[in-house]
């Protein structure tokens, strides 16, 4: 291709430096809360801060508790099975190649609704969040619920990663 455009100089680091880096199907840290399974696939420790992603494995009827990030936006791609989400007041079912972006303050939570376990990619800006599952999520057990008692003791830590808990009476009725 020729086009006739200002270019760095030859030697300029822009045409060589390999800042980028892969991460393989089966790389990452893997982590269970509750009946989640999430491998940890890039930390803000390897993006400067700038991004996180997670690749879930959501057990039937399972999913996470009502909840608000302070200061991070997290997105969601639906991969397989049906995903019932809590986007503020409002419920919205998903399925397939179906992709949802939730604002920080916003109150959130997905569920699988369907038959199977299904998979959820996830992804946070900033990152952050992805180091509560790094630091606090088991990897020595088969998925179950976790106890309220569990849920109680997570929600100073919680704070600490920018989460708040806000469950209601009629989450998913």
């Amino acid at each position: 291709m020729a086009l006739n455009l200002p270019l760095p100089d030859k030697d300029d680091p822009v045409w060589t430096a390999a800042n980028g880096f892969v991460v393989r199907q089966d790389g990452g840290v893997v982590r269970l809360t509750g009946h989640e399974t999430f491998a940890v696939k890039v930390t803000g420790e390897q993006t400067d801060g700038a991004l996180a992603f997670m690749d879930g494995l959501i057990e039937p009827d399972h999913g996470n508790v009502p909840h608000i990030h302070s200061k991070e936006d997290e997105a969601f791609y639906v991969v397989s099975g049906a995903f019932e989400f809590i986007n503020g007041d409002e419920k919205i079912t998903t399925g397939p190649g179906d992709f949802v972006y939730i604002p920080k303050g916003t109150r959130h939570a997905f569920r699988n609704v369907g038959p199977e376990p299904a998979r959820l990619l996830v992804f946070y800006t900033p990152a952050g969040p992805e180091s509560f599952f790094l630091k606090h999520g088991e990897t020595d057990r088969a998925p179950e619920p976790w106890p309220d008692e569990k849920f109680n003791e997570l929600v100073d830590i919680l704070g600490a990663h920018n989460m708040v808990l806000l469950p209601g009476d009629h989450d998913w009725d």
